[in-house]
C-alpha cells in the first residue's frame, strides 16, 4: 500500500505541474501598419501570447526562416532585406541552430505575453516595394516540439524622394526648396552653375521647366532676355520644358551639375531681371 501511494503522489505532481490539456499552444500577430521606422532601421512589432491551456508547459519559443539560412526579407528582382529578432528592451535575442536550422531562441516560461520586435536593416537603401518572408514559430517543452505555426511577414516600402541643393555654392543662396541664383551684370556669356543632390529608392522623372520663359525686366515685361538652362550634361533653352528619368542609384544618392547661362544681352534695356526655374523629382 505504501508503494501505491508513493506512486499515486508522483503522478499528482507531475499533473499539478503540466496539466494533462497542456498543449503548448499560442497566439503570434505581427502588424507592419504599427512599424517604427528610423533613419537606419525599421521595427516590426510582434505579439506573442500562450492560450490558457497552452501556456504552462512552454519553456522556449523558437523564431526562424522555413529554410535552413538565416532569415530574410525577399522582393522583386532578387532583393534581400536582412532581419533580427529583438526583445522587448529592443535586445538582439540569441541566434542559435535549432534542429538543424538558424533561429531565434525565446525564454517564455514565466510569462503570459511578450512583446517583440524584428528589427528591418535599413542601412542601406530599401528599394521601393512589397517585402513578405514566412516566419516559423515554434513552442517547445525542454527538447520536444509543441506547437508550430508559420506566420506571414509583409512589408511594404513605400516610394521616396529629395532633392536639395549643395551648400558650398556660393552663388545661390536660400533653403527649404526656394534658392536665389544670382548672374550679377548680365554680358554675354554670363553663366553661374550649382549642384543638386537627389535622393530615391525608386525610379524617378526630373523635369525643369521655366515660369516666364525668359529673363524678364522687372518694370517692363516687354524686355525679355532668352537664356539656356544646364543640367547634367543636356543643354536647353528656357522657352521650352525637360523631362529625363533616371534609374535609382545603388546608394540612393545622385549629384547633378546644374546651371544658366545667358548668350545675348547687348543693347538690352537696362534694369534688373528675374525668372523662376522649377526643378521637379517624382519617384515612381
Amino acid at each position: 500500500m505504501f508503494i501505491l501511494v508513493g506512486v499515486f503522489a508522483l503522478n499528482a505532481q507531475a499533473n499539478s505541474q503540466y496539466p494533462h490539456q497542456c498543449t503548448g499552444d499560442f497566439d503570434v500577430q505581427i502588424n507592419q501598419h504599427s512599424s517604427v521606422r528610423f533613419d537606419d532601421e525599421i521595427l516590426l512589432p510582434i505579439k506573442v501570447q500562450a492560450y490558457r491551456e497552452g501556456g504552462p508547459c512552454i519553456d522556449t519559443l523558437i523564431f526562424g526562416a522555413v529554410d535552413a539560412g538565416p532569415f530574410k526579407l525577399k522582393g522583386a528582382n532578387g532583393v534581400e532585406l536582412d532581419a533580427t529578432l529583438l526583445d522587448t528592451n529592443r535586445k538582439p535575442l540569441p541566434v542559435r541552430t535549432v534542429d538543424g536550422r538558424l533561429s531565434w531562441v525565446v525564454d517564455y516560461h514565466g510569462h503570459q505575453r511578450l512583446n517583440l520586435w524584428l528589427r528591418i536593416d535599413g542601412h542601406r537603401v530599401i528599394t521601393s516595394g512589397t517585402y513578405s518572408a514566412a516566419l516559423m514559430v515554434s513552442s517547445r517543452d525542454g527538447q520536444h516540439n509543441l506547437v508550430q505555426k508559420y506566420l506571414d511577414v509583409g512589408f511594404y516600402m513605400p516610394a521616396m524622394v529629395s532633392i536639395h541643393v549643395s551648400d558650398s555654392d556660393s552663388s545661390v543662396q536660400g533653403h527649404g526648396g526656394h534658392y536665389q541664383v544670382e548672374l550679377g551684370s548680365l554680358n554675354d556669356g554670363a553663366r553661374a552653375d550649382w549642384r543638386l543632390s537627389v535622393f530615391s529608392n525608386s525610379l524617378y522623372d526630373v523635369t525643369i521647366f521655366s515660369e516666364e520663359k525668359a529673363l524678364v525686366h522687372q518694370q517692363d515685361r516687354g524686355s525679355q532676355i532668352p537664356y539656356e538652362i544646364l543640367f547634367d550634361g543636356d543643354r536647353f533653352s528656357s522657352s521650352s520644358m525637360y523631362q529625363r528619368s533616371y534609374q535609382q542609384s545603388y546608394s540612393g544618392k545622385r549629384r547633378f551639375t546644374m546651371g544658366v547661362v545667358v548668350d545675348d544681352v547687348n543693347y538690352q534695356r537696362a534694369g534688373r531681371y528675374r525668372d523662376t526655374v522649377y526643378v521637379t523629382v517624382t519617384a515612381r
